[in-house]
């Protein structure tokens, strides 16, 4: 299992709260590569910068905890879309 895992923090501190998901959306067809054999992974942050970390799951050898691992990054990228859909939900209230 050599498959590598991107993760991008999306700085989105100077993006309006209700064109984060589009951005964000922009930037994966922007940046995600055709040919990238792993999973990428997307986390809008409140800061202005974005930054790239690689997580390379070659130095895990347990296929056991390979499957705990991706299964917790699913988890988290499901609670950022909730997230995400409560805080635009909140500044349409406003």
């Amino acid at each position: 299992m050599d498959k590598k895992i991107l993760v991008i923090y999306v700085g989105v501190a100077t993006i309006p709260i209700d064109e984060i998901e589009n951005f964000v959306n922009l930037l994966k067809g922007k940046i995600v590569p055709t040919t990238f054999e792993g999973e990428i992974i997307f986390i809008p942050t409140q800061d202005s910068n974005t930054r790239i970390e690689c997580i390379n799951p070659k130095y895990i050898t347990d296929v056991e905890l390979i499957n705990e691992h991706e299964k917790k990054i699913k988890e988290i990228n499901i609670e950022l879309d909730k997230q995400l859909k409560i805080l635009k939900d909140n500044d349409k209230l406003s």
